[in-house]
């Protein structure tokens, strides 16, 4: 009687899962193939890198493109932050390449509704400018010009360097409970794919 009792309990129990389970996969799937279907927004288009007294100032151009979602959430007053990831690899011919250096400039976008103004700080300087419109703060944002990016002291003397840059939208910096949807969501996954180019040295 007993073991009879346990198995129906255990012919249940799989019951249950096999109906559960496959409903859990398909949300996870679902959530997964937003992200995976995110488009690529931003366009770094152009990146220039010269040294001047031992050290690499980086230029470069990027096009900054915001979903409709994270435009809303910004003009209700939520900054938005945006990420220049940057790093330098000496490339070796039969192991991976070997990180000689790694830096993030970041940069906070706001809409400021009492003064209609469109306001860029420069996170790491702390430098902050505004503009009347959305277009020319996002012109400015993607106007990069002189960043010190490299010592060249770093380099081991002659080789084969390489530079890498990708600009996105920085989820992890929105208010908790937004953060928490973002993660999941197409919209709020903006980047450009990483662009690479070989430092002269």
């Amino acid at each position: 009687m007993y073991l009879s009792a346990k198995v129906n309990q255990h012919g249940v129990i799989g019951q249950l899962l096999r109906q559960v389970v496959p409903g859990i996969a398909a949300v996870l799937l679902s959530l997964f193939s937003n992200i995976a279907l995110a488009e690529v927004r931003f366009d770094i288009s152009e990146v220039k890198v010269n040294l001047v007294d031992k050290v690499y100032y980086l230029n470069a151009r990027v096009d900054y493109e915001l979903s409709d979602k994270v435009l809303e959430v910004m003009h209700r007053g939520v900054p938005i932050v945006v990420a220049l990831d940057i790093e330098f690899q000496r490339s070796r011919r039969f192991i991976w390449n070997d990180e000689i250096a790694q830096l993030v400039q970041r940069y906070q976008l706001e809409y400021h509704a009492l003064t209609q103004q469109y306001l860029v700080t420069n996170l790491n300087s702390g430098l902050q400018y505004s503009f009347p419109t959305l277009e020319v703060a996002l012109a400015l944002l993607g106007t990069v010009v002189d960043l010190p990016v490299l010592d060249e002291q770093l380099l081991e003397g002659k080789g084969r360097y390489i530079g890498f840059m990708r600009a996105s939208v920085d989820v992890g910096e929105l208010p908790t409970p937004l953060r928490l949807r973002a993660y999941f969501s197409a919209d709020w996954h903006l980047s450009s794919e990483w662009y690479s180019w070989t430092l002269a040295n």
